[in-house]
């Protein structure tokens, strides 16, 4: 039973996954999935005679057998439970002989939500002590990914999804799920590595489980895996019945922590509760959802037999018939565009998403997608009989920055510091968490490797600075003033990582790094603290050559990066700041975006932060990859020869102790960033009709992103001279700003 050779078919098989794979003996469940007797020893059953039916065996000859139940020496012996044990430091590894290195233990438990830890240890004991033991975050889901990917680069883009090469759909109650076709990305398990891992099962009873990974741990060293993945379907099918705020939940809660209690007893009847490392996270969190609350897109001008639709709490429509040249996505798009006065999404060609999710540079990705308002879910049509129970009251997949979707890491073990509160974090740097502690080099991927290594007693992996590839040419014999970097670039001069030709402009109010490729800037900082109003006109800069801008386009017009109508602060600035090396194209409906956010927000932001300083620029990501565009490519998608961004972004930074300026900062920074759209119409927001006031502010959190985001897009570095660690410095670059309140 659950052996570790794979038998090729036609053989039948016994090991962990024939489940899965339907391709068990026809004598498993008989053998290999016993529960007679359950999976605990009780005092009754203390020095029973053998039952080779049991589950497991509280005889006493179990433990020379290796296959007692969890609590036998807690129930049977009278030792301590591992809960009821002391919160102890593990100061170094403890393994008995013949373990190599410490094994990693992976339990990911389906939809739990983070604020399930406030049920404390009355509900959840052995989590609570997890918790109060060693590092502790809140993660943000971007599907739960072993391989460091996010979905648009490992493919599984959903539970359902249609592949339009393969012309196959997805889905996980079908056979098709177990088409390797599919799969992208390459796994701790796949490494080019000598030891074995195994991931168990979500056919076999948890419970059973974990008795599985503990008797593969009485295995010889060479024979025994040193990675082990678990999942558990609890608390998601839980939570989908009976809500996530539901008192109801509490008995499942109960259950799932009892499971894992099991498995801490069992590592510490084996003497490994020091030894191996264990790691819980979980997939997602879970948000209330009910039959009231779903939008049916029968109920808007849509074609809707033309349309296919993949329900639930984030709606994607694609062509029915794939050929149809009747479809476009755009029109689409415009007929589900503020059509209802209590609209409960809002529709976006994916091209349009917020950067965030990167959700778009992939086939299976709809070129359609409905972003719910939480708790609401989308279908296609109207039921034609009412309803008269519904079956569900939790749902998950919104929007990852809602706080209802987080959900939690413990990281347990030899390796992991002690009571270590961490900040919060993307799953995709699990895998290089994972990769280091198994001492192995990961595969590319979209982590940012290093940026956790704050929470491990001793990192194998040391990040470096990278080099610039590209340093700043003078911009012509003189500067119009050389004014101190300390203060417009107090965290240091951002790097340029690629081939480029640009120089740095100096001015009073703000310094800039100006392309001459792009003739634009591709990076404008300065740093606030007050403002005086004045109104904006272009001048000629001098230092540069006049660049040939003229564009017959008239919905596309030059505005201010640094703007001078009330962040300039005396005739020089004011003359700076009218520079035509400080514009940029913007589309007339932009610019009211851009002015609200210069002309108020950023002024409340300072008086807010004491002093800030901001950053910004354009963006260019037309084939929306995630990536910086080449020039060639900026080229193809330019306006009348007017290169266009695709976005744009401000990167706000202030110091954490708010009595001290940027300038004077000598503790931890606080940073927020957007990534904005940049659009010829502000139909995304309802309400943009009415002034900038009610809406702006909105849309801007709505378009929160990391810094490490914006860095990919622009191919800069910052943050290169700073007072923190190069390793706290990668934590502020992958913290993301959600602006929403707590559970």
């Amino acid at each position: 039973c659950f052996e570790l050779k794979v038998t090729d078919p036609p053989g039948c098989r016994c090991d962990n996954l024939c489940k899965t794979y339907y391709s068990c003996c026809s004598d498993f469940d008989e053998h290999c999935l016993k529960t007679e007797g359950g999976f605990e020893c009780r005092p009754d059953r203390c020095g029973e005679e053998r039952n080779e039916n049991h589950a497991c065996h509280c005889s006493e000859d179990c433990l020379e057998r290796g296959d007692c139940c969890s609590n036998y020496k807690s129930v049977c012996q009278g030792e301590t439970s591992w809960v009821e044990g002391d919160c102890e430091e593990i100061k170094s590894a403890e393994c008995p002989a013949g373990f190599i290195r410490p094994p990693l233990i992976m339990l990911s438990l389906d939809g739990f939500r983070a604020s399930y830890l406030k049920k404390g240890k009355s509900v959840i004991p052995n989590i609570h002590k997890l918790r109060m033991t060693h590092s502790l975050s809140v993660v943000f889901v971007s599907g739960l990914s072993l391989q460091g990917l996010y979905p648009e680069s490992h493919g599984i883009v959903g539970n359902t999804m249609h592949d339009p090469v393969f012309n196959a759909t997805f889905s996980l109650r079908t056979r098709e799920k177990l088409n390797h076709r599919w799969w992208g990305g390459q796994p701790v398990s796949v490494l080019q590595i000598p030891e074995k891992t195994e991931f168990v099962s979500r056919v076999i009873p948890f419970e059973r489980r974990v008795l599985t990974i503990l008797s593969w741990l009485h295995l010889p060293d060479d024979e025994r895996p040193y990675v082990y993945a678990i999942h558990s379907e609890q608390p998601d099918t839980f939570g989908h019945r009976l809500g996530p705020l539901s008192n109801e939940l509490d008995n499942p809660l109960r259950e799932i922590d009892n499971i894992i209690g099991q498995m801490m007893n069992g590592l510490k009847q084996m003497n490994l509760h020091r030894c191996v490392n264990v790691i819980l996270v979980g997939d997602h969190g879970m948000e209330e959802a009910h039959c009231d609350r779903i939008e049916f897109l029968n109920s808007y001008p849509l074609k809707i037999e033309e349309i296919a639709l993949i329900p639930g709490s984030l709606g994607r429509i694609r062509a029915r018939d794939p050929k149809s040249s009747s479809y476009d996505p755009k029109v689409v798009v415009a007929n589900l565009t503020c059509k209802m006065p209590t609209q409960h999404f809002k529709p976006y060609l994916k091209q349009h998403l917020p950067k965030r999710l990167h959700y778009a540079n992939n086939r299976r990705i709809e070129d359609v997608h409905l972003l719910m308002e939480k708790k609401w879910q989308i279908a296609r049509k109207t039921p034609e009989k009412p309803r008269t129970r519904c079956g569900f009251f939790g749902d998950h997949g919104f929007d990852n920055k809602i706080t209802s979707m987080r959900t939690i890491f413990i990281g347990h073990g030899p390796s992991f510091k002690f009571q270590k509160m961490v900040p919060e974090f993307e799953n995709i740097e699990l895998y290089n968490i994972m990769c280091d502690l198994l001492g192995l080099k990961p595969a590319p991927n979209n982590g940012t490797h290093g940026s956790l290594n704050d929470m491990l007693k001793e990192p194998v992996f040391h990040p470096a600075m990278p080099e610039e590839v590209t340093p700043p040419s003078p911009a012509s014999n003189f500067d119009l003033c050389v004014f101190a970097d300390t203060t417009h670039l107090p965290f240091g001069r951002p790097a340029v990582m690629f081939n480029t030709e640009y120089g740095l402009l100096r001015h009073v109010e703000f310094v800039s790094g100006y392309s001459r490729e792009l003739a634009m800037p591709l990076w404008t900082s300065y740093t606030l603290s007050r403002q005086v109003n004045f109104s904006p006109e272009q001048s000629p800069d001098l230092r540069l050559p006049l660049p040939a801008r003229i564009t017959q386009d008239m919905n596309v017009v030059f505005f201010f990066t640094f703007l001078s109508t009330v962040l300039s602060t005396s005739p020089a600035s004011r003359y700076d700041a009218s520079l035509i090396t400080n514009t940029v194209p913007m589309y007339p409906a932009f610019k009211r975006i851009w002015t609200y956010l210069q002309e108020t927000l950023v002024r409340r932001y300072a008086e807010e932060n004491n002093s800030i300083n901001v950053l910004s620029g354009p963006v260019f990501d037309h084939n929306y990859d995630g990536l910086r565009d080449t020039v060639e490519q900026i080229k193809e998608f330019s306006v009348e020869g007017l290169p266009v961004p695709t976005h744009f972004y401000t990167v706000v930074t202030s110091c954490q102790e708010l009595n001290q300026t940027v300038e004077e900062c000598d503790g931890d920074l606080q940073v927020f960033s957007f990534l904005i759209p940049h659009r010829a119409d502000n139909s995304e927001v309802c309400n943009s009709p009415e002034d900038e006031s009610e809406w702006v502010e909105d849309l801007l959190k709505h378009h929160t992103a990391r810094v490490r985001d914006v860095e990919i897009l622009t191919g800069l570095d910052l943050y290169r001279s700073t007072n923190l660690t190069y390793i706290d410095t990668l934590r502020l670059k992958t913290y993301l700003q959600t602006f929403e309140s707590d559970d």
